[in-house]
């Protein structure tokens, strides 16, 4: 009877011993691993918060030229990092623009991003480019809207169309001071694709 007791005694003793090893080798070193993965979470966090300097909602930006045009940008959301507070520069989410050239008429321009000088106004629109002007509408990934040399330039698979034509170019610049629009290749052995209703052109 005692040897039984004894024996007992000591099974009870390995089943304790299996469970204190089982803890620490499992259920302990995940509780580390997941304070370790939310210690590291919270530093990229910080290291992220540090990065940028400004976090804004529904923003807009209002200017005017001494020619009496104007331009307006809002934007879902504004983020200015701090290496681009130095430059000016403002990050944009979720972008509609209107551009009012007093002698030319309105563009409207909306994009998933873009770039914004609060400076000079220079902004670059890319991600899903959509650009309408009078009757027209152009479609790109990149729109590039210089003040200071008073340009546009739409590049990186351009279709441009209205109710009379449709042409596929990989630039097109507009001088927002003439009206003046140019078409570019990148490469020269390949022309401008352009369709009117009645014929197609290369």
């Amino acid at each position: 009877m005692r040897l039984k007791l004894i024996f007992q005694a000591f099974l009870a003793l390995i089943i304790l011993a299996i469970i204190i090893l089982f803890y620490y080798s499992f259920i302990f070193e995940k509780n580390l691993d997941e304070i370790s993965s939310e210690e590291n979470l919270k530093k990229k966090e910080i290291v992220i918060n540090k990065e940028i300097a400004e976090e804004l909602v529904n923003i807009e930006f209002n200017s005017y030229d001494e020619e009496g045009n104007s331009y307006y940008i809002n934007a879902e959301k504004a983020v200015i990092e701090l290496d681009d507070k130095k430059k000016n520069l403002v990050k944009l989410y979720g972008v509609v623009s209107i551009i009012n050239i007093k002698t030319r008429g309105i563009i409207n321009i909306y994009s998933e991003n873009a770039v914004y000088n609060k400076i000079n106004h220079d902004t670059s629109f890319y991600n899903n480019v959509r650009a309408e002007y009078l009757d027209s509408w152009m479609i790109s990934q990149n729109l590039d809207v210089n003040f200071t040399e008073k340009k546009t330039i739409i590049y990186n698979n351009v279709i441009y169309k209205n109710d009379q034509i449709s042409l596929n170019t990989d630039k097109i610049f507009f001088n927002m001071s003439t009206g003046d629009i140019k078409l570019e290749m990148l490469d020269k052995t390949k022309k401008v694709k352009l369709e009117t209703k009645y014929e197609s052109f290369n």
